[in-house]
């Protein structure tokens, strides 16, 4: 007997401090009852714990005539005497339809509890008295859940930016980046592009080594050098010699100055150059004899120059003529833009959940209902920062683009009763101006009602399952 009186008082003793020891962080999920109001309220609360300290954030949310009300708060968090203490320290985001009074804080005082593998932390709670309010008290009963996704606090955190500031959801997204990173990693090595391979391959080429042996491929021989110089001398050699008709003996052209004296004995003015072989005066004549010009005396030089200022008469022609035509096509640009005016757009609507098949659809939530008629009402989950959705049962639109704010968007369903289960897909039409798309679907069955948070993006589709109950 004495063994087991000490026995009994050990383990008093220990099981307490191993509760105390328990993680507690994550996300709990439950309800707060108001003693005053006798209503239960959902309630959620995520817990951190950075270097040793524990802090975290409340979200309380109610529906009042099919409106969404919701409070978003910071609090602290102490582990005292075996109990969890959760203190307001401040409201962060809420939308009351009245500005909550100043100076009240809503103090927790919670046990944790440990049933087959379910961690639930329950208790009371109470605000403090204010000159103008008195202090309200009730209950509190929160259980730990593992898909804080599908949370009310934690997609309204995200919205606000402030998810990571919890410890679990962001240590989630790192083990998700190193996942993703891992995926990529065996898809790149899968594909041949190797970073290690690619990174020695590097290191091969920028060899100085390497580099000397291409460079010496590359220049080429002093034998080849001198051919190519001895030929291009050849080249110019045949280029600035020509043959003379009237002699039939090789005259250069281009390169030198032709003397000022021709063989005909006609002189060039002085500072004028010509590289033009002037013919003899037979062939003057032979010349003047195939032109027929009539009244008109043999080509000189002077009617070289007559030419040239002809044509330069005609290049001035040319000139002036070109504002014309850029006026032209000016007033036809004026006339093709004023038709596009008189032309009305055609406004092209987007079809409701057009790209539905090329997203993944995730599973948010499985829901048994009895009725053969379901009232469905869509809220946004959080901030409203114009969230978009359709919805479509079993592949069918049934609301198209709808956009979500606290006040409900109704539908009713009529389900048959050799219908057993239903898919319903929550279609993220846009990201609003916060994302992801998040919402809230309370779905009215009878005297039940189930609350399925659900959020979205471009990528994936939100979908709940509805199945019938059976007796």
């Amino acid at each position: 007997m004495r063994y087991s009186k000490y026995l009994i008082v050990l383990l008093i003793a220990v099981f307490p401090a191993k509760l105390f020891a328990q993680d507690i962080t994550g996300l709990w999920k439950g309800t707060l009852y108001n003693d005053t109001t006798k209503k239960y309220y959902r309630y959620e609360i995520g817990i951190s714990e950075e270097k040793g300290k524990l802090s975290g954030f409340s979200h309380t949310f109610f529906l009042v005539n099919d409106k969404e009300f919701y409070g978003v708060k910071k609090v602290k968090i102490k582990k005292v005497d075996g109990k969890i203490i959760v203190e307001d320290a401040g409201l962060i985001a809420n939308n009351y339809p009245e500005a909550p009074a100043k100076g009240v804080r809503q103090l927790n005082v919670l046990t944790l509890e440990i049933k087959d593998s379910i961690m639930t932390l329950s208790g009371p709670f109470s605000t403090n008295r204010t000159k103008e309010y008195s202090s309200l008290t009730g209950t509190i009963s929160l259980q730990r859940k593992n898909d804080f996704w599908q949370s009310a606090l934690v997609p309204h955190l995200q919205e606000l930016g402030l998810s990571t500031e919890l410890s679990f959801v962001k240590n989630e997204i790192e083990k998700e980046k190193e996942e993703v990173d891992k995926i990529a990693a065996k898809q790149a090595i899968t594909a041949g592009n190797n970073p290690v391979a690619v990174q020695k391959e590097k290191a091969v080429v920028e060899d100085p080594a390497v580099k000397k042996e291409t460079k010496a491929e590359v220049v080429p021989s002093k034998e080849i050098t001198s051919n190519k110089a001895t030929s291009k001398a050849d080249d110019k050699k045949e280029v600035n010699k020509e043959l003379d008709p009237a002699t039939s003996k090789e005259v250069a052209i281009n390169n030198e100055p032709v003397n000022k004296e021709t063989r005909t004995g006609a002189k060039i003015p002085d500072g004028a150059t010509s590289n033009k072989v002037i013919p003899k005066a037979a062939d003057k004549e032979a010349l003047a004899k195939e032109i027929k010009p009539t009244g008109s005396k043999p080509e000189t030089t002077t009617d070289v120059t007559v030419k040239a200022t002809d044509t330069k008469a005609a290049e001035i022609k040319e000139t002036k003529s070109i504002p014309v035509a850029a006026k032209a096509e000016a007033k036809s640009e004026v006339r093709i833009a004023e038709q596009v005016k008189e032309i009305k757009p055609v406004s092209i609507v987007p079809v409701a959940a057009a790209e539905v098949a090329n997203r993944k659809n995730i599973v948010q939530q499985t829901v048994y209902f009895s009725s053969d008629s379901l009232q469905l009402s869509l809220y946004d989950n959080g901030e409203v920062d114009g969230d978009t959705v359709s919805v479509l049962m079993n592949g069918n639109i049934i609301m198209a683009k709808e956009g979500l704010s606290t006040n409900a968007v109704r539908k009713s369903i009529y389900v048959g009763h050799d219908v057993d289960s239903i898919e319903l897909i929550m279609y993220a039409e846009n990201l609003g101006s916060i994302a992801p798309n998040t919402g809230l679907l309370v779905v009215h069955d009878g005297k039940s009602i189930y609350e399925i948070r659900f959020s979205g993006d471009l990528k994936k589709n939100a979908s709940i399952i509805l199945r019938r109950r059976k007796n």
